[in-house]
């Protein structure tokens, strides 16, 4: 039997440790709240990977979830003043990946209309369906947010626990992809609309050009004719490169130590080169027990630099990771 992590300390005390990282002011302590915050959300996420992962039998569903980085939690309290640490909705995470918009909205639909009791925290308009409502930036897809809540002895400890999942097609979620591999790799911040406008325009282009090839709808630019799209999208290309940087990066290979090594909780490790350029990618290490990776995820928390970043992902298969 897994002995899950409980939060050890209440959420007034989780909402001054994040406002003393956000003034820099910040104590082991301090960051000892943050780092048991976050593992306490695990038996949070296995409760909803057992309820996804049953829903997703025998369809073309792709599930993997995993827990915010530290230097994300910490980026994200500086970057949103008004943020506060417990009401912070995205720590765990899953992301679903569809063939196709019909596919997800009939999951997500049968997902809402199920006998949980979990609060969906979306509010009255949907407001995360950047589907229906593209972001500026191009991104396409749809969020939930939900809330943690049961009346069971044994869950009841993590009321008030939030979880987000992420729903996107392959289409949508490739762009996505791309967006997050051009920022490793150019030392940019275009998914946080912080990069140079160039950078920020070519995926723009490029999430017009695929939500209109694959799914007769519109993106951020829908008052511009098709040839024009195209047009600013090579002439973007040519200038920044970034087809021919994703083209050798998938020559480059793939982990080819996920064979040897995969397990359901698996701790990725990048290196960068001087200028912020991510350099390697490899499996640092890969656990069954959860808890166990979480130790371990900590653990090499405590030491990475600007040069080395890890993550924690869980998937049931190389092909996910």
């Amino acid at each position: 039997m897994v002995n899950w992590i409980k939060p050890l300390t209440s959420k007034t005390q989780v909402n001054k440790a994040g406002e003393r990282i956000r003034a820099g002011t910040y104590t082991d302590d301090d960051l000892h709240i943050v780092e048991n915050w976050r593992a306490s959300h695990a038996y949070v996420m296995n409760t909803f990977q057992a309820n996804l992962r049953r829903r997703s039998l025998g369809k073309n569903i792709t599930v993997a979830q995993r827990l915010k980085r530290r230097r994300t939690i910490f980026d994200k309290l500086q970057r949103e003043p008004g943020m506060k640490l417990a009401r912070m909705h995205d720590i765990a995470g899953f992301r679903l990946i569809f063939d196709d918009e019909a596919e997800l909205v009939s999951f997500r639909t049968d997902f809402h209309t199920s006998r949980m009791r979990h609060k969906l925290c979306n509010g009255a308009n949907d407001r995360y369906n950047y589907i229906e409502r593209p972001k500026i930036s191009g991104y396409r897809g749809i969020h939930d947010v939900f809330e943690y809540d049961v009346s069971s002895q044994t869950g009841v400890t993590w009321n008030g626990h939030l979880i987000e999942i992420q729903y996107r097609t392959k289409c949508q979620h490739a762009w996505a992809t791309a967006v997050e591999i051009a920022d490793f790799t150019t030392s940019s911040r275009i998914k946080f609309s912080e990069a140079n406008q160039e950078f920020e325009d070519f995926f723009r282009y490029a999430s017009e050009i695929i939500v209109r090839a694959f799914e007769d709808r519109k993106s951020c630019f829908p008052q511009l004719p098709n040839y024009e799209i195209v047009d600013k999208f090579h002439w973007l290309d040519r200038k920044l490169g970034l087809m021919r940087r994703f083209e050798g990066l998938a020559r480059f290979g793939q982990v080819s130590s996920i064979r040897q090594h995969f397990k359901k909780n698996t701790i990725l490790h990048f290196t960068f080169d001087p200028n912020g350029l991510a350099t390697t990618l490899q499996i640092e290490s890969s656990f069954q027990s959860v808890n166990k990776a979480l130790a371990r995820y900590e653990e090499l928390e405590k030491d990475i630099d600007e040069n080395t970043d890890v993550v924690l992902v869980q998937a049931d298969s190389q092909e996910s990771i």
